[in-house]
């Protein structure tokens, strides 16, 4: 028999890089559930049957009272995950309980998308036909609101919900990579239950039915660690089908070029409370609307296994949570480089993770690009190679990278000329292909031009620079760099054709370039890692948009020996990024799948890549950087819109 999908982490509710709460465990009730960070963000949840409580989610408490006794559990039998929902099964002798998280991330719909609300949707069943006396109790802590625990909350009751948090204290005050929120407000959303703050000591009380006292005002984290609680007792019955919400308002999202950007759902003019009143009244529809974009989604993407549709589900809101939608004078979908240095924009984070959005939804593709046009356009970028990202978030205000906005001077050993170049140029020209519309590089011709030409005076032979791999060091005359500089340029000969215009110059260098490439880059019917480096090796996953393009550059009998090649390095979890080390990324192997039609390698990549989510013993949400040989993450790589990279084959598919 064979063996279940067990996510390193499972999404429960996944809205953008502050709203975003994992379970960690095996089990929903093993471990208290937590930010992306792994900082804890605590939910619990517990069901009584007849009198007695089962614990099915969190921990009793979650402060450092370790000592105390934790309630029985119902026993989960198991968890699927989908692109928009995961949902657990528990069962005992007497009920079967369903719970399902959902976050409806729909691209169709972007005021849905970006409104901060997920649904916590439950069904109790009697198994035995008798009908019990049943009841739900759900939290969800305050620290969800606060960067240090030693900080306080305001807490509400209101008419429909419980509230807690910061507001405007300390409103886009800090920026940084593995950081909670400490502004705005919470909510847990229950119409007809009832609602309470307690703390955690508190909490014990009421579910051991002695006296407990409600907590209001301020209150410090700290002291007793304070939840949003809601209750319903539902009587005897032998079925129960119910749901609630939790949303967090930011008040303020991005602060782009120093204005205070707000989310996308308030373009409507709805208050806060308005959307929790739609979110409530809307969710019937929302919840088929997202079963309905889930078996369209399986079905797709089982077309390459079932392994294959495991893999994507995961990442697909964990991809379009790493940003964040909000509007100025256009639409801008900003990401966090979670994970790695927090940076706002980063366009090669955008390069690996556009697939996914080039497949379901391209409007938010073109809302990556053009903060990046904007900023080179606009706000004063005066260098001939694109900038590294906007800013550290949430603030949007420049590149930090090496980048000093007051001299405008730059540390060219902290850019990524050639690699940011042919990033922008190759992903323009793929979102113009898939729109079917070549306006948009019309509308920034002077820019790609601008980055065209960087790439034919210096992209052919790179010299000492970085490139997305920036773990790996610098490196001169780094051959896949080259090879993306190739791409870059034929991508504006391409769109220039496309547009009417004579690309002639660009498709000619191009393809002379290619040639030079192959005679300098291959041995032994391989490339090498450098053009200046004998007897190495890297992946090239850069070649794969020859491949979606279709312009055939590089010739197919020398793609086909780099994957022959490439499957006598295979390892237990993968093929290595280099010769030099024996990591590798999620997405660099995916499109390495993609340079030609090989099944067997294809489904070989999607194997291990299955097996090291399974496997590895590091349980944060879904890293792309491991371990070929030991399924260990590398660095702290997780949570990463880079895993939208690995829709590549369905983007293929569309073509």
């Amino acid at each position: 028999m064979e063996k279940e999908f067990r996510p390193p982490a499972v999404p429960l509710i996944t809205i953008d890089p502050y709203f975003s709460i994992w379970s960690f465990g095996d089990k929903l009730y093993e471990t208290p559930t937590r930010h992306w960070s792994g900082v804890q963000n605590a939910m619990s949840g517990f069901l009584k049957i007849d009198r007695k409580w089962l614990k099915f989610m969190g921990m009793l408490e979650t402060d450092s009272r370790q000592y105390a006794t934790e309630s029985e559990v119902i026993p989960q039998i198991s968890v699927t995950v989908r692109p928009t929902v995961t949902t657990y099964f528990f069962e005992n002798e007497a009920v079967s309980l369903k719970i399902e998280f959902i976050s409806p991330l729909l691209m169709e719909d972007l005021y849905l998308l970006s409104r901060p609300v997920s649904y916590i949707n439950y069904e109790i069943t009697a198994k035995d036909s008798i009908e019990h006396e049943m009841e739900i109790y759900f939290d969800i802590g305050a620290e969800c609101c606060v960067k240090d625990i030693s900080d306080f909350v305001e807490i509400f009751y209101l008419d429909n919900s419980v509230c807690c948090g910061k507001g405007k204290r300390d409103l886009l005050k800090q920026c940084g990579d593995m950081l909670p929120i400490e502004w705005g407000w919470l909510y847990l959303v229950s119409p007809d239950a009832e609602r309470m703050i307690l703390s955690g000591s508190q909490k014990r009380e009421l579910l051991e039915n002695r006296n407990y006292e409600l907590l209001e005002g301020i209150v410090r984290i700290a002291d007793g660690f304070p939840v949003l609680a809601m209750r319903k007792k539902y009587g005897k019955t032998d079925f129960v089908s119910d749901f609630l919400c939790v949303a967090y308002d930011d008040i303020a999202s991005i602060e782009y070029f120093g204005k205070k950007l707000k989310a996308y759902w308030t373009e409507n003019g709805d208050t806060f409370p308005e959307i929790l009143n739609k979110a409530v009244y809307e969710y019937p529809c929302i919840y088929k609307r997202c079963q309905n974009f889930d078996s369209y989604f399986e079905k797709r993407a089982s077309k390459y296994g079932k392994k294959y549709c495991d893999i994507v589900s995961l990442c697909y809101r964990q991809v379009i949570a790493a940003h964040k939608l909000v509007k100025s004078d256009r639409l801008l979908f900003l990401s966090k480089e979670c994970g790695s240095n927090g940076s706002i924009g980063t366009i090669d984070v955008l390069y690996p993770s556009i697939p996914m959005f080039l497949v379901f939804g391209p409007e938010l593709a073109r809302a990556m690009l053009d903060p990046v046009f904007d900023y080179v356009e606009n706000h004063g970028w005066n260098f001939d190679f694109a900038p590294h990202d906007l800013g550290r978030y949430p603030f949007a205000n420049g590149e930090i990278t090496g980048y000093d906005p007051k001299t405008r001077q730059t540390d060219s050993t902290k850019q990524f000329p050639v690699e940011e170049c042919g990033n922008m140029l190759i992903c323009t020209a793929a979102l113009c292909k898939r729109l079917k519309n070549f306006k948009y590089a019309e509308e920034h011709a002077e820019t790609l031009e601008k980055w065209a030409e960087y790439l034919i005076k210096d992209g052919l032979d790179p010299a000492k620079q970085l490139c997305t791999d920036d773990f790996t060091g610098e490196l001169a005359h780094n051959c896949n760099l080259s090879a993306k500089a190739i791409l870059g340029i034929a991508s504006w000969g391409y769109m220039l054709e496309k547009s009417g215009k004579n690309g002639k110059r660009y498709t000619d260098y191009a393809r002379k370039y290619a040639e030079i490439w192959v005679d300098r880059a291959v041995q032994n019917n391989r490339s090498l890692l450098a053009f200046d480096k004998k007897n190495t090796w890297s992946l090239k996953y850069n070649l794969v948009w020859d491949s979606y393009f279709g312009w055939n550059l590089f010739p197919f009998e020398f793609k086909k020996n780099e994957i022959d090649f490439y499957k006598t390095q295979m390892k237990e979890y993968g093929v290595p990024l280099d010769c030099r080390n024996s990591y590798t990324k999620t997405d660099w192997q995916m499109w390495t799948a993609c340079l030609i039609d090989e099944p067997e390698y294809r489904q070989n990549i999607i194997e291990k890549i299955w097996n090291f989510a399974c496997e590895t013993p590091v349980r944060v949400p879904f890293t792309d950087f491991y371990d070929t040989k030991i399924p260990l993450q590398m660095m702290h790589f997780q949570n990463r819109t880079v895993q939208g990279g690995l829709f590549f084959p369905m983007l293929m598919e569309d073509e």
